[in-house]
Parts: structure tokens; C-alpha cells; sequence
């Protein structure tokens, strides 16, 4: 009974870390609002896109998918823009710890830096169009070195990240069925909208030794 008692303990654990890998957080682009709609949010934030970076451990690396989605009509085509910010509330020296890796559809990779830097996001980055009902992927990396120090336990750290659109109107000639990645001239330029609540980080620093203890 203990052997299987420990075998579906196992079992457990394992399908619990496979939800929290696979947990995304998403920005919606609310065209008829006129703003982005940030998910799942959190105690720490309304904007919080990341469910799996809570709860850090020294040698820990954490993967965090976020899915960008045009939620306009089918009239409508937004280009996509991102840069980042920094570390924000005096969260710099917890956030200069650890390094960031962000990728777009897991592939191009368009941030490697420690996390509380702007780095290639400094300014303003081309993400691709969205059509409606599109999205486009990033994948996030957070890795966090395993000598990192008890002085950062129970710490929160934030970095800002924004979010710029153009809206412009399908054309006839634009591909079908709808794809991202641009091909088009901005000959006809209806609306620049720069909206500032984004990716917040929320880290949760644990006890080292206990971390220790539980491996």
C-alpha cells in the first residue's frame, strides 16, 4: 500500500507541474474598448501574465507561454508592437539576478538579458499582423542561478512591458486565410494606440534551504 501510495503521489505531482508548464497568460486586444485585456492577472497585479513564475527557487527555470490575440472584426488588421520598460518599484537588484529569454513562436529570439534590463526590447520591436482571430506566441524563459542567496527570499520583483497597435483595414489583396508577419505598405494609417500595463512579473522568492530540503 505504501508503494502505491508513493506511485500515485508521484503521479500527481507530475500532472500538476505539466498544468503549471503549460499554464499561459494572454492580451487580448479588445478592438471595440479600444485597449488590451490582460490574463489571468493576480493578488500582486490586474496585469500579472505570469501564473508560472511564483514560488522561485534557486536553479530553477521556468517556462512561460503568452499569447497575443486580435479580438477586432474581420474589417480590422493590427501590427504589433512591444518594448520594455525595466524593473519598476525598486525591484532592480532582485530582478538583475536572473536572466530573461523571450522568443517569438519559439523560435526568433527578441530578448537575453538579465531580467530587470530592456536590452533588445528597448525600443519599439515589430511583433507581426494579427488578423482577426489571430494570435501570436511568446515564449518566455526565466532562469534563476542556484547560488542566488536567502537575502532575495519572500522578494517581488515587476518589470513593465508595452504594447503598442496600428489598426489598418484588410485590403483584398492580403492573403487568405489570414496569416502574421507583415508584407504590406502602410499607405493608409488609421489609428496608433500605445497602451502601458503589461507583462508583470511576479517572483515569489522561497527559503533556499527549504528548497533544498524538499529536493
Amino acid at each position: 500500500m505504501k508503494r502505491v501510495s508513493m506511485i500515485l503521489l508521484c503521479l500527481l505531482l507530475i500532472a500538476s507541474s505539466a498544468v503549471t508548464v503549460f499554464a499561459a497568460g494572454t492580451v487580448t486586444y479588445d478592438g471595440t474598448a479600444q485597449k488590451f485585456i490582460f490574463e489571468p492577472g493576480s493578488e500582486h497585479s490586474p496585469t500579472d501574465l505570469f501564473p508560472n513564475f511564483k514560488n522561485v527557487m534557486p536553479g530553477d527555470s521556468l517556462t512561460q507561454k503568452i499569447l497575443i490575440r486580435n479580438d477586432r472584426s474581420n474589417e480590422v488588421k493590427i501590427k504589433l508592437y512591444i518594448r520594455a520598460l525595466g524593473a519598476q518599484q525598486d525591484t532592480d537588484d532582485f530582478l538583475s539576478q536572473m536572466n530573461l529569454t523571450v522568443k517569438q513562436d519559439g523560435d526568433s529570439i527578441m530578448f537575453a538579458a538579465p531580467a530587470n534590463e530592456t536590452a533588445q526590447l528597448t525600443d519599439w520591436v515589430y511583433l507581426g499582423t494579427i488578423y482577426s482571430g489571430g494570435e501570436i506566441t511568446l515564449d518566455v524563459t526565466l532562469d534563476v542561478p542556484i547560488t542566488m542567496g536567502n537575502d532575495f527570499q519572500e522578494q517581488i520583483g515587476y518589470i513593465d512591458w508595452q504594447f503598442k497597435v496600428e489598426e489598418l483595414p484588410v485590403e483584398p489583396t492580403d492573403p487568405t486565410p489570414p496569416q502574421t508577419g507583415d508584407n504590406f505598405s502602410i499607405s493608409l494609417y488609421i489609428g496608433l494606440m500605445v497602451l502601458s500595463l503589461a507583462g508583470l512579473i511576479i517572483l515569489l522568492w522561497t527559503n533556499k534551504r527549504k528548497a533544498q530540503v524538499s529536493k
